[in-house]
């Protein structure tokens, strides 16, 4: 029945993820797709480029929110006492695994949005929601790499790419847990190849 639990989670995370707020924003308020201008993606840097930092950081909020919501109804859908017994062998921290996972499906639902022709954003401001939520501390550190990689280099899609392939190394540094640091590398295989 967990198993049966943990699709229902995947699937709804993955499509609150397909909520695309840059292309809902762009249609709604500029009667046209963002993804039809600047970079072609249905990002916050491409709908800051296009249509000014108000319309960058409402998709910002909207994409942190469906990570947050889907997270927020994965403990609703799976308690962790079940998840616990599932995965009771593999020694994992449940309640982060879950975050993780609900995280994940958003995220591939934001990168690959079923509403949208599968056609989405990067995916950076969806997963920096969900680090924040899975770790602050983490996320903090990412952020910061991310800043001097700005700073440095003027790169979005390098720090995007840089805070990607440092997430599992720090997944692995905080919590030494294999389930972990598989769904990190997921997650960055996906995030990379956005």
């Amino acid at each position: 029945m967990t198993i049966v639990k943990l699709l229902l989670v995947a699937v709804i995370s993955y499509l609150l993820g397909s909520l695309n707020f840059g292309v809902i924003l762009s249609r709604k308020l500029k009667k046209e797709d963002v993804r039809d201008r600047g970079s072609g993606n249905a990002g916050t840097t491409n709908m800051m480029r296009s249509y000014g930092k108000v319309y960058g950081f409402l998709t910002i909020a909207g994409d942190i929110l469906k990570v947050m919501v889907a997270i927020w109804i994965a403990f609703k859908i799976v308690p962790v006492y079940e998840l616990k017994k599932l995965l009771d062998s593999l020694d994992t921290n449940c309640v982060i695994c879950l975050k993780s996972f609900a995280g994940l499906f958003a995220v591939i639902g934001h990168i690959f949005p079923c509403f949208f022709g599968f056609k989405g954003g990067k995916g950076v401001a969806t997963s920096g929601g969900m680090v924040i939520f899975v770790n602050a501390k983490i996320a903090l550190i990412l952020l910061a790499v991310f800043g001097v990689n700005l700073v440095v280099t003027r790169y979005v899609s390098l720090g995007s790419i840089l805070m990607a392939v440092l997430y599992p190394v720090m997944m692995w540094l905080f919590y030494k847990d294999i389930v972990l640091v598989c769904i990190a590398l997921v997650f960055t295989l996906i995030v990379v190849i956005a």
